[in-house]
């Protein structure tokens, strides 16, 4: 991730000089750091999207501001409307393409600036003092919605602009999205960053480590994970920053809706997605080698701890391997395909029971189908749970390069909670990232693990979406 900071040399030249003496000259160079900051930019309706850099003159009487916007274009303006108020400066831009007014601040406070308007059409900024020390990182990108109506099902005009604001490593974020002609600001962290080679992966996720709600949008929270991947090596023609993931959205009118992100730029060749599966022709129908309609294969995914085994390449058809298609509220233990917001958005489920996945796993069998050896991997997915019941049960993740040894990701651990509740299913967004040497044609094995918790009574229902499996 590429922090680039504005620098000007002043060089002082001190000449004396005597018709008697020879001349000396002392010469001292000073380093001086211009008042900087950086931020993301989008208009209400979404159809345009940038990043935003204000640099102060050294005398602190003018200022530019360069838009740069995602088609490429960029925006410069320049402007002497500066009024210094003693700790904070109010600057105003003024032009025919790009017009606001910012207020400065300190490191890491976060300025929101609403009187903006680009081009005629009202706009919104965010934007931070950036620093050598806290560096600011504004990434633009889009986001898009499995099973959505009007507005949502027109993603293309949809932001999702995340800016870090601290250094490499933990991080705070800031988000701006809009939905139809509303702009959201929200909150999200930066987290378990893992360079290999001269790529960082890092966890980015919403909320604050106290909360996952990265906003309230109609009254419902919304929910993201996913990956930034970034260049650490230094400044060069070849930096790169982007961002991939997931989202969720209880909507009071909705439901539980969600889909992905992803940002404008990427690490272009060198992030490959090697499985992604929404389960939407998936009918309970059961696992078999040559699936027909409604079934899953089993050369990739298989599941046990029911009746009956299963192994890859095998068949289950019946039983607890195909109990159907349900909204939910079963009492049957098995495999179900639950339309988890009650439109027909389906997840991989399972109703566990005395003797049905207590314990019991999904497994997946991917092939890194690249040229190159993987050795850093990304996974995201959408984990619906059901809580209506009084225990608590677990769904954890892990994975192996052998299928005999299997490391768990502990952030990515998952216990329902033993009070139930009548809400229905409830989606988190969750997202790791992991290490492992898998050469090409090899395979990565990935597992979801349930089994019971604490509590007694029957036990709440799972559902898994949306997985997107990545690889370096």
């Amino acid at each position: 991730m590429k922090k680039v900071l504005s620098y000007f040399m002043l060089a002082m030249v001190i000449v004396a000089c005597s018709t008697e003496e020879n001349t000396d000259s002392t010469i001292e160079v000073a380093n001086i750091e211009l008042e900087n900051y950086k931020g993301i930019f989008t208009t209400t309706s979404g159809d345009n999207r940038g990043t935003l850099d204000v640099t102060l003159s050294q005398d602190g009487r003018s200022a530019t501001a360069d838009l740069t916007l995602a088609t490429g274009e960029v925006v410069s303006i320049f402007t002497d409307q500066v009024s210094d108020s003693g700790n904070t400066k109010e600057i105003t831009f003024t032009s025919n393409e790009l017009s606001f007014t910012m207020t400065t601040g300190v490191e890491e406070e976060i300025l929101e600036i609403n009187t903006v308007t680009f081009r005629g059409a009202e706009s919104a900024i965010l934007a931070s003092r950036n620093t050598e020390r806290a560096p600011v990182n504004p990434i633009t990108g889009t986001y898009v919605c499995d099973m959505c109506p009007a507005p949502l099902d027109n993603m293309s005009t949809q932001t999702f602009n995340l800016m870090l604001t601290t250094a490499d490593g933990d991080s705070s974020i800031s988000t701006q999205t809009t939905l139809d002609t509303t702009i959201f600001n929200g909150i999200g962290m930066q987290s378990s960053c893992s360079p290999v080679g001269s790529l960082t992966s890092c966890t980015i996720a919403s909320g604050d480590g106290m909360t996952t709600t990265g906003y309230t949008a109609a009254g419902g929270p919304v929910t993201w994970s996913g990956t930034h991947i970034f260049n650490n090596e230094p400044t060069s023609v070849d930096d790169c920053s982007g961002t991939t993931g997931t989202w969720s959205w209880n909507s009071p009118v909705l439901g539980v809706v969600g889909g992905s992100f992803t940002s404008d730029a990427l690490c272009e060749g060198t992030l490959t997605t090697l499985y992604s599966e929404d389960f939407q022709s998936f009918t309970g129908a059961g696992f078999s080698p040559m699936p027909t309609a409604g079934q899953l294969d089993s050369n990739i995914i298989i599941a046990n701890g029911f009746s009956g085994s299963l192994s890859y390449g095998g068949t289950q058809t019946a039983g607890d391997y195909a109990r159907g298609t349900s909204a939910g509220g079963v009492t049957t233990g098995g495999i179900y395909a639950f339309d988890v917001n009650g439109a027909g958005n389906i997840g991989l489920g399972v109703q566990p029971g005395g003797s049905d996945f207590t314990p019991g796993e999904f497994d997946f069998r991917i092939e890194n189908t690249t040229s190159e050896t993987l050795v850093n991997f990304m996974i995201s997915y959408d984990l619906y749970v059901n809580n209506d019941q009084g225990r608590g049960n677990s769904l954890n993740f892990s994975y192996s390069t052998d299928n005999v040894n299997y490391t768990q990701v502990s952030s990515l651990d998952y216990t329902s909670p033993d009070a139930s509740d009548a809400l229905g299913f409830i989606n988190t967004t969750r997202s790791g990232s992991f290490t492992a040497t898998v050469p090409s044609g090899s395979f990565i094995y990935i597992r979801f693990e349930g089994n019971d918790v604490s509590g007694s009574g029957s036990r709440d229902e799972f559902a898994i979406d949306n997985i997107v499996l990545e690889g370096i």
